[in-house]
């Protein structure tokens, strides 16, 4: 296929594919996003000293509330603190992600592995935007409150954590995909071309 058929036909699969892909994820995004919730939110809940009361998912929006406990005057009590999470917050770029692989495929034939390798991938980053956003506002809740005061180390390495992932992951997420599929793409045909030169 000649180079300028090629782009023409990358062009065409990628808006195809997004409008198709965008459609879909309207509809099975409520669905993920409740899944990732449950799952973020207790490992935050955990990791902080928290535990998961109870976690209300609408369409878009998610409300998690968590109960921390505490010694008062009148005997042992529970703190409870809302925090709402919106499931395009860190998913928006889910169908131009999935659009631009496929519309490099008239260039490069991505092997089915690495196209599951890089689903995980994207799981994997939307749950750690999830864990981080809770952990961050538990921990900042307990401080305004003069409860419990986090390390020093632990507020920057949180805070740090979160903002590379809400503005450099989530942002750059299609292109990190794809540069990920071209590398494993590119290191399997090395491996292919080194067999043959020893054959």
């Amino acid at each position: 296929m000649r180079q300028r058929n090629r782009v023409i036909c990358g062009i065409s699969v990628f808006f195809i594919t997004y409008s198709v892909v965008l459609i879909l994820w309207i509809q099975v995004k409520p669905y993920y996003g409740n899944t990732l919730t449950h799952v973020g939110s207790r490992l935050a809940a955990w990791s902080a000293g928290f535990r998961v009361e109870t976690v209300h998912h609408g369409k878009e929006v998610a409300t998690i509330t968590f109960a921390y406990t505490v010694l008062t005057k009148h005997g042992m009590g529970d703190i409870l603190l809302d925090v709402k999470i919106a499931v395009s917050q860190y998913s928006f770029n889910v169908p131009l992600t999935f659009a631009l692989v496929a519309g490099l495929f008239p260039f490069f034939r991505w092997r089915v592995r690495s196209l599951i390798e890089a689903c995980f991938i994207l799981l994997f980053i939307h749950l750690l935007c999830i864990y981080f956003f809770c952990s961050l506002q538990l921990f900042y809740h307990l401080a305004q409150a003069g409860i419990k005061t986090p390390s020093k180390p632990l507020q920057f390495f949180l805070q740090f954590m979160w903002a590379f992932a809400d503005n450099m992951v989530i942002r750059f997420e299609p292109f990190l995909v794809a540069v990920y599929l071209w590398f494993r793409n590119n290191k399997r045909t090395q491996m292919l071309s080194l067999g043959k030169r020893k054959e």
